[in-house]
């Protein structure tokens, strides 16, 4: 499978802001090496999880190390990265 172009909405880049993840931190590093991982890999992946979130649902993964969740959504040539949290989301159940 060819890698999925990321789209990182304004949402993302200001909920990085308010978690304080500054360019340069390995925080930093760590979130952008997940969605790195996430453009080239098979979604959703084992780690992740779905969750609500309006309107409909997204899916969920820690960035690996960090107390962060991404949220994101996808398509065949896409990742949309929707935001950015420091607690864990509540997974949806069927």
């Amino acid at each position: 499978m060819a890698r999925r172009v990321p789209r990182l909405s304004t949402t993302f880049r200001r909920s990085l802001d308010r978690l304080g993840v500054r360019a340069g931190t390995k925080e930093y590093r760590a979130v952008f090496a997940a969605i790195g991982a996430m453009e080239a890999g098979t979604l959703p992946g084992a780690p992740d999880h779905e969750t609500a979130f309006s309107p409909g649902r997204a899916f969920v993964r820690r960035v690996l190390g960090q107390n962060i969740w991404i949220l994101y959504r996808f398509d065949d040539e896409h990742l949309f990265v929707l935001t950015a949290r420091n607690q864990p989301p509540v997974p949806h159940e069927e």
